[in-house]
């Protein structure tokens, strides 16, 4: 057991996680700077309220429109906190969490995916060693790793067995896919449209959804397995946005990929990108 433990906790390399940091801020900034439209009528006004379990803000203290524009500014203040790095890294997550939940927690009954998500990705980011700064040069404790992994095998796991298991034939035959592509709420984009009456395009994109969900929760563990199926990753969140209206959902889904990329291949991949710049120099210098 001992042994097993140390294999699980021997530190890892921990460059991802600079790379995992800087996307999170890009990300969190797009998703949050449009909520400043809604601050006179979602986040501030008295006549429209929203509450639900386990968001019962709402009950209890109802925002001002000038209430509502500093909670939304003060999320800010973190993901600058968080963008500096050091020191004020961790400290600005928590920043970023407590107000951007603070304003989310008027629309408790609308509370989106990408949201979520982000959520249970900033948890990861503050197990792991954001609070350093130089880490491309450092091994660390996997621990937020390995809570990142399981939060994307669930994620993953979870969708694609139930498609298997509830909705087998319509997602066999690309029927239930090509409904969702003309979805009011979270389809119609041009693209997903031309898509929709094609069965083979269809087809298609909904087998390797399925195999993808399905798989990533065993394969996602097999070193030489990893990056190809993180690769597939980028692929099906790319066509998501390019097919269907789920707002900034397949950049968050993204944010975490350089963590869960084994650490040795992220390491090896750096190298190379490095070397492969330094030669370059060189050679403009010669």
């Amino acid at each position: 057991m001992n042994n097993l433990l140390d294999r699980l906790y021997t530190p890892q390399w921990a460059g991802g996680w600079t790379a995992a940091r800087y996307l999170f801020v890009l990300v969190a900034f797009v998703t949050h700077l449009p909520r400043w439209r809604g601050i006179g009528d979602v986040y501030g006004v008295s006549d429209m309220v929203f509450s639900n379990p386990p968001f019962f803000l709402a009950d209890y203290w109802i925002f001002s429109p000038v209430t509502a524009w500093g909670v939304w500014a003060a999320a800010f203040v973190g993901l600058g906190m968080l963008l500096y790095g050091g020191k004020l890294a961790k400290p600005g997550m928590l920043v970023w969490l407590l107000f951007s939940w603070l304003l989310l927690a008027n629309e408790a009954l609308n509370i989106k995916a990408y949201d979520r998500l982000l959520t249970w990705t900033a948890w990861g980011l503050l197990l792991g060693p954001i609070g350093e700064r130089g880490l491309t040069a450092k091994h660390r404790s996997p621990y937020g790793r390995w809570f990142l992994l399981l939060v994307f095998c669930a994620l993953y796991g979870s969708t694609g067995w139930l498609k298997t298991l509830k909705e087998t034939e319509g997602w066999l035959n690309g029927e239930v896919l090509a409904y969702h592509l003309v979805h009011q709420h979270f389809g119609l984009q041009a693209v997903g449209v031309w898509l929709s009456d094609k069965p083979f395009f269809t087809t298609a994109m909904s087998w390797f959804t399925l195999a993808f969900e399905a798989a990533f929760p065993l394969l996602i563990w097999i070193r030489r397995v990893n990056p190809w199926l993180l690769l597939a990753g980028i692929g099906l969140h790319a066509g998501i946005y390019l097919t269907m209206n789920v707002g900034p959902f397949s950049f968050v889904a993204l944010i975490a990929y350089p963590v869960l990329l084994h650490p040795e291949t992220a390491r090896t991949l750096h190298e190379r990108w490095h070397r492969w710049r330094a030669a370059r120099r060189a050679k403009k210098a010669a």
